[in-house]
């Protein structure tokens, strides 16, 4: 039979086995089937509709279950082996970039028994489980079958409405703006499809929620925001007890309005319905604590997205906030985990590049640091003044003030694109204490509470009596 070697594992190629140890990896025969696509031609670009036609040769089948079976094997790799052996060429497809070496071997014998995955994921650390809990995930999509959310599932979902439900909330997790589109015409098919259940209209008030908060779309945000409104509403019509509505409602509770803070009670007291309706929500558990970090309270926050991100773990968003919040908590090493976990489903997002720079500068390594701000100016086109305020405390710790100034500048004359606070440091590094502080007082920042108190990069800032009157969430 022919094995592949690479790192700890081997790849049985004739029984479909992946192997550590000589012990079998539970992981799908699907899964398998893409890791071996890709070893059999290592370094080289296997295109998704090449994928997809290998591995799925019965028919058509969406393109989120071949981002499924790439994301399990990822953690799965990941778990045992310290190497990103999978990288992704956006819009293109995959590749294998780690050694592979090839041998028959015909005398291997044969495994004895399979391990059952594990039961649950108690914690982040646990790689293995939350690939185990993927597996689960990827099968549901795959073989259509509706996982009930809370007490909206007890009006009865069709099956057809169940599985186009359940894509829909798979492409609204990814929260770019083709998925968010994509998850908008999933959800009106579950509309049209079961029109007296309220998961379709909840799904849609998530899906304009999403639009007005990413800026996605033609119209304005506040188009967006009373779409979503309106759904959930319509929703808590069909169902008082939809907790999907009133985590929506919540979260957009949590939105600025007119220039003023967000007014958190509202939103406190919409998402706590959210859990009490429906424990098992992720969303809920997200903007809880999305909530939580712009009242200051990191250690509850950051409980919250842990929760959420137990419970949805294919959710780009909350494995973000989770590193935000993870940073915040000066857990800097898990904050660079999440942050890379964002990267290998969402390459594109450009908060885990910041988180990303910002743990590792909190870890010293400047190097890394500026080449993940680097990486976000290139990902992200209106980042790039941004990614400027956060590179020049990097020089000028490096000794390099021209360049330091340079991204100053940069960053001020696209300063309606630039964090407030981040271009504060940015003057304080060049010695410019007074524009800093000028630039804090008179930040509206949702998270400038949470940052003062627990970003290593506002310790100088602690303190001082001319910051004493900054204004506090609602």
């Amino acid at each position: 039979m022919s094995l592949y070697l690479f790192g700890p594992f081997e790849l049985d190629a004739e029984r479909l086995l992946l192997l550590d140890g000589g012990e079998p990896i539970p992981i799908g025969p699907k899964v398998v089937e893409t890791l071996l696509a890709l070893v059999e031609h290592p370094g080289e670009l296997f295109a998704k509709g090449a994928l997809l036609a290998r591995i799925w040769p019965e028919g058509y089948v969406d393109e989120a279950n071949l981002a499924q079976n790439i994301y399990v094997l990822r953690k799965t790799l990941r778990s045992r082996w310290n190497v990103e052996a999978i990288e992704t060429i956006p819009r293109r497809g995959y590749r294998f970039i780690a050694p592979v070496a090839r041998r028959d071997d015909a005398q291997r014998p044969q495994p004895s028994h399979v391990p059952a995955p594990p039961a649950a994921r108690p914690s982040y650390r646990g790689w293995a489980v939350v690939a185990a809990s993927c597996v689960a995930l990827a099968a549901v999509l795959t073989l259509a079958v509706a996982i009930p959310r809370g007490a909206g599932a007890r009006s009865g979902l069709s099956a057809e409405g169940s599985r186009l439900y359940e894509i829909g909330r798979y492409y609204w997790n990814l929260r770019t703006r083709d998925g968010i589109a994509k998850s908008v015409d999933y959800f009106s098919r579950v509309v049209d499809t079961d029109p007296h259940d309220a998961r379709g209209y909840a799904g849609l008030a998530s899906a304009d929620a999403m639009m007005a908060d990413y800026g996605y779309g033609e119209a304005p945000a506040k188009v967006y925001v009373a779409r979503a409104r309106a759904y959930a509403h319509k929703a808590l019509v069909l169902d008082p007890d939809s907790g999907e509505a009133y985590a929506v409602l919540g979260m957009l509770a949590t939105e600025k309005k007119s220039g003023t803070m967000p007014n958190l009670v509202e939103a406190f007291k919409d998402l706590r319905r959210a859990i009490a309706l429906d424990p098992a929500s992720g969303p809920a558990h997200e903007w809880y604590g999305v909530a939580l970090l712009e009242k200051g309270n990191v250690t509850a926050a950051y409980a919250e997205l842990n929760k959420a991100a137990e419970l949805d773990p294919l959710s780009v968003a909350t494995t973000a906030w989770l590193g935000t919040a993870a940073y915040l908590e000066r857990r800097y090493g898990d904050a660079v985990a999440y942050a890379r976990e964002t990267l290998d489903l969402s390459p594109q997002r450009g908060d885990a590049y910041e988180t990303l720079g910002l743990a590792y500068q909190a870890l010293g390594d400047d190097a890394r640091a500026a080449a993940a701000f680097t990486r976000l100016a290139e990902v992200c086109a209106e980042c790039r003044g941004q990614a400027a305020a956060l590179l020049a405390p990097i020089y000028a710790r490096a000794k390099r003030p021209d360049e330091a100034r340079a991204e100053i500048a940069f960053a001020q004359s696209h300063h309606a694109e630039v964090a407030p606070e981040d271009l504060a440091l940015a003057f304080e590094a060049v010695g410019r204490r007074d524009a800093a502080l000028s630039l804090l007082r008179h930040a509206r920042s949702d998270y400038l509470a949470a940052e003062l108190a627990d970003d290593p990069r506002f310790a100088s800032f602690r303190g001082d009596a001319r910051l004493a009157a900054l204004p506090k969430p609602a």
